[in-house]
């Protein structure tokens, strides 16, 4: 901001530099100062002044340096300190273990100003503030931190990202960032979860179902609570497809589906009930009929 000011003051000044010059007539400045008459051309006074400008704005350069700097130095001329730092991130630690969200995010900022780690600081209060429902400071904490993060804490503030993207509702934009750490990092539990929820609230169950596999191999969820969204997955996908134009759709993607799908009686009922729906009563009743086959070999 300071270059870009004195490049527009110098930009002016060279107007009356250049102006006397080209005419001929350099003009005069006159100063009195305790009885001291100085006198100088105007062109002679122009450089006098851009150079102590010049002058200034180095020493303000070096300045801006050495307070912003991570040295003993910077933080002394903050008058922050590396202990009172780490001493606001153990009170924002306990303050979100006792459920004062407010109160950690503020401690989190405070910490960031003199941290050493300024990004895990902002991105730390970012999601307290997204766990808080503050939408808008986790948009600002999350902004600071995207001004000091460093290559090893690029997925971090990623997923924070996506998780207020959630948070916002801006599902496109959360879906095109999960799914580039989903081809970088499959098997993430996180990012795992957090596809999920981006697949469940946009209803792309097809999604939900293609991630499943990979949910079970990574211990995403405990085994029953994946058994449940996968049987919600499945039963949604059906009703889905049931919806479609072509009635023949939901049969052509049964027929594609896994023997373990197929002969899951919870889907058979399902598939069932919406072909009757559909007005596909023949293959309704083939489910029916395999239902209750199964049925007799599990009395037997």
């Amino acid at each position: 901001m300071m270059l870009k000011i004195l490049i527009i003051f110098l930009a002016l000044v060279g107007g009356f530099f250049l102006g006397p010059l080209l005419q001929g007539h350099q003009g005069s400045a006159v100063f009195e100062v305790s009885n001291y008459k100085i006198s100088m051309s105007f062109i002679s006074f122009v450089i006098l002044e851009l150079l102590g400008l010049l002058c200034l704005y180095i020493c303000y350069w070096l300045f801006e340096k050495i307070f912003n700097s991570k040295t003993m130095l910077g933080y002394w001329l903050r008058s922050k300190s590396p202990k009172k730092s780490a001493k606001r991130l153990e009170q924002a630690q306990l303050s979100l273990l006792e459920g004062d969200y407010k109160q950690a995010s503020k401690f989190f900022m405070k910490s960031a100003k003199a941290s050493t780690n300024t990004a895990l600081s902002f991105l730390l209060a970012a999601q307290t503030q997204i766990d808080n429902d503050e939408v808008i400071p986790a948009n600002q904490s999350l902004e600071q931190a995207a001004k000091h993060c460093q290559p090893n804490e690029l997925f971090a503030y990623q997923l924070v990202q996506v998780r207020l993207q959630i948070k916002n509702r801006e599902y496109d934009a959360a879906r095109v960032t999960i799914e580039n750490l989903l081809n970088e990092k499959p098997r993430n539990p996180e990012v795992l979860r957090l596809a999920d929820q981006i697949y469940y609230d946009t209803q792309d169950y097809q999604a939900i179902i293609d991630l499943m596999p990979a949910m079970y191999k990574a211990g995403a969820f405990s085994e029953s609570q994946l058994d449940q969204f996968k049987q919600v997955a499945y039963v949604s996908r059906i009703k889905q497809l049931s919806t479609d134009s072509d009635p023949l759709a939901l049969i052509k993607w049964w027929n594609s589906q896994p023997k373990a799908i197929v002969n899951n009686v919870a889907y058979k009922k399902a598939m069932a009930n919406y072909l009757n729906q559909l007005g596909q009563t023949a293959e309704a009743d083939k489910i029916l009929s395999s239902i209750t086959k199964l049925e007799l070999k599990e009395r037997t």
